[in-house]
């Protein structure tokens, strides 16, 4: 193949760019109806009662534990491995993280840790769906939660259009949060949304990304402290435009997965349910020979997340060892998995794989 495979290729159609090309002709760059028009789709495909739209999946998480009224100082727990932007959305708020390992199958916060690695300082947990992986584990810290009355903020970012028992994926928390950021089955480049049942909550959300008061333009007067984390019109018609076809963005990344599936079994990560997980991963024990290998086939492999304590900024909550997180670290290899790709390029990257002659690792 003479087209090298990126990571993340999104697949923009023509509607999307006549989306984004009325927008703008329109004059209106909002935030206005294109955005109240996304977040009532949104609403309506999770089922859930109020969607807040706001400039990425990071800052939703931070807009999110603001809105479970969380303060500086305030401890949460979060998964041991993943993306850094989840604990940064923390962080950045000055909570304290509190790290604890993921289950080896699953990528996700292991259940049995989160209940070790409560203390009487726990304020939250943070649920990260991860790649889609919606199941009972997650009802499972949900429950743990309501009955020591502290909130869950589910993150499903990489999770959108997952659901378990009738539920969509970002429904099961406290609130929940989605991003729109390039990797994701629905993009507007950058973009998130903060979801809750709670008019409470809601309502707190809204004012917190408009300047902290949802009557100041009328009143001009500001009653409580917030900033400007709104979405706006542009943006929002893109995402609009890809609602339309969501179905048919589904079908693409089952596609191709099934593919991958079928010719690797279980060595390709799985998650339950009908929908393809949103990252297309393999373990092996020699990643990095695989990732290079790969990579001059014209397959853009990579390792792609780690350990967070690895990371110099946390390297202080390295309070004890995360075998699991250190075990995905050391093995997870992330091939391509944009929505622009083909069943023929599931098909190279599984011939690719095989000319490397490196054997896979399934996960137990």
């Amino acid at each position: 193949m003479s087209r090298f495979l990126p990571l993340v290729e999104p697949w923009l159609d023509d509607a999307c760019a006549k989306a984004v090309h009325d927008q703008v002709a329109s004059g209106f760059v909002g935030p206005g109806k294109a955005c109240a028009t996304l977040a009532e789709a949104l609403q309506g495909m999770l089922g859930t009662a109020h969607c807040v739209l706001t400039t990425s999946g990071t800052v939703a998480l931070s807009v999110a534990a603001h809105a479970c009224g969380l303060s500086p100082g305030d401890e949460i727990l979060v998964p041991a491995y993943g993306v850094i932007s989840t604990i940064n959305a923390f962080a950045s708020m000055c909570l304290k993280p509190r790290l604890v390992d993921i289950d080896r199958r699953t990528g996700c916060i292991d259940v049995r840790e989160v209940e070790r690695r409560l203390t009487p300082l726990t304020k939250a947990i943070c649920f990260v769906n991860f790649s889609g992986y919606t199941r009972d584990n997650l009802e499972a810290v949900v429950a743990m939660a309501e009955r020591r009355g502290i909130p869950v903020i589910e993150d499903a970012a990489t999770a959108i259009g997952h659901s378990y028992h009738g539920r969509a994926a970002g429904t099961f928390g406290t609130v929940g949060t989605l991003s729109f950021s390039p990797p994701k089955t629905l993009t507007t480049g950058q973009g998130g949304a903060v979801v809750t049942s709670s008019q409470q909550f809601a309502e707190r959300a809204l004012a917190y990304i408009d300047h902290g008061d949802l009557d100041w333009r009328r009143t001009n007067l500001n009653r409580d402290i917030g900033t400007n984390l709104r979405f706006n019109d542009v943006l929002a018609a893109l995402g609009n435009a890809q609602i339309r076809n969501f179905g048919e963005r589904l079908s693409r990344k089952r596609a191709v997965y099934r593919v991958l599936q079928a010719a690797l079994g279980d060595r390709v990560y799985a998650v339950p349910g009908t929908e393809a997980p949103l990252f297309n991963i393999v373990f092996s024990d020699d990643a990095d020979a695989l990732v290079a290998t790969l990579r001059s086939k014209n397959v853009g492999a990579t390792r792609q997340y780690r350990s967070l304590y690895q990371h110099p900024a946390y390297a202080g909550l390295a309070d004890e060892v995360f075998p699991n997180a250190d075990w995905w670290t050391d093995h997870a290899v992330y091939l391509p998995f944009g929505l622009a790709l083909s069943e023929d390029d599931a098909q190279y990257m599984v011939t690719a794989i095989r000319e490397t002659g490196l054997d896979l690792q399934p996960l137990v």
